[in-house]
């Protein structure tokens, strides 16, 4: 089977797995911005286990009760990939495998070509992209700049390499354009957000501002998440939670970030400038998503009736060793079933 024929049969089996499981039904309804691979597993009755590896990436194992296996030393992105890389050979109707890297490129063997494919296929479908886009603005030349490109490679929930090989796959970048983007390395772009040294380089920076109120993005629960908003601090205001009672009820605090600075000077009374707020999470669940709501007001007057408002949702998502928070449910389920 030659390249093409293998991205046409996985971009078909794809678009069946959609259909079968629907797995849109949460972007096009709910507000979410990725496929989960491991809903799509459950609901296969596939019990995926993240756990530390040496050398492997992840494993299918094919029997009359099939699993999964996959590398939790990795990241976010990357835990994704191999689940849907797993659930490529699933699908396609593999033998167990045991793959030490999930991007083996046309010299592959035509199995791991296949996974490959459909790994790509299932994870960045173009109706996706096209979703996602719409919601933030964003064209084909604003996704060439390495920070919103970033930006998107997070509500995919795939690496920023992953992110841009697909742009190709979709042919939105040609070779050229991803080998440049490959030059800007994620944690150069973190450092850009944070405008400074990151307490952690392995942890993901959210960027968000308007466009993101209607989504419910999934980072991790120890991400960053850097929040853009029209700021008039020229006039006394500030950005803070609705009440020291939603705070406590939520877990979170917004404070800017502090080498986030507004030059005084240049501004007018009540003039527009845009400000970076640091979100934090105390003690946040993952049970459901969690409702980020910040008034912009006077502190010492309180919140107003006409006072600008933020709102989106975070659904966190735990990656941590044992089986996956979907295999849990579903055992649950399974063990309450009379």
């Amino acid at each position: 089977m030659g390249h093409r024929d293998i991205a046409l049969t996985t971009a078909k089996l794809a678009s069946d797995v959609f259909e079968a499981t629907r797995a849109m039904e949460r972007i096009e309804q709910d507000g979410y911005t990725r496929i989960d691979p491991f809903k799509i597993a459950a609901s296969e009755g596939i019990s995926v286990m993240l756990q530390p590896l040496d050398r492997l990436y992840g494993a299918f194992i094919r029997g009359d009760e099939s699993g999964i296996l996959v590398n939790a030393a990795r990241s976010a992105g990357l835990i994704h990939m191999t689940c849907a890389h797993e659930l490529g050979h699933y699908f396609m109707g593999h033998d167990t495998a045991f793959d030490e890297t999930i991007d083996y490129g046309s010299k592959g063997a035509i199995q791991e070509q296949e996974a490959e494919s459909f790994g790509y296929h299932l994870l960045v479908p173009r109706p996706l992209l096209t979703i996602i886009c719409k919601r933030k603005g964003w064209n084909r030349q604003s996704l060439q700049n390495p920070l919103i490109l970033y930006q998107l490679s997070l509500r995919l929930g795939v690496s920023y390499a992953a992110a841009a090989w697909s742009l190709m796959r979709h042919k939105l970048f040609d070779y050229d354009m991803v080998q440049q983007l490959l030059k800007t390395t994620p944690a150069s772009i973190k450092r850009a957000l944070m405008q400074g040294p990151l307490p952690d380089a392995t942890k993901e920076v959210w960027l968000l501002d308007d466009a993101d109120q209607s989504s419910i993005l999934e980072p991790r629960p120890e991400d960053h998440i850097v929040v853009r908003l029209k700021s008039h601090a020229s006039a006394g205001y500030l950005w803070l939670a609705d009440s020291v009672d939603q705070v406590a009820a939520h877990g979170f605090a917004i404070a800017p970030l502090p080498a986030s600075k507004i030059d005084k000077d240049s501004l007018s009374f009540g003039a527009d400038a845009t400000m970076d707020y640091v979100v934090s999470g105390e003690d946040v669940g993952f049970d459901a998503p969690y409702p980020l709501v910040f008034t912009e007001q006077r502190p010492w007057i309180g919140k107003q009736e006409g006072d600008a408002s933020f709102s989106s949702k975070a659904h966190f998502e735990p990656i941590a060793d044992g089986l996956s928070r979907e295999a849990k449910t579903a055992l649950i389920k399974e063990a309450l079933l009379p």
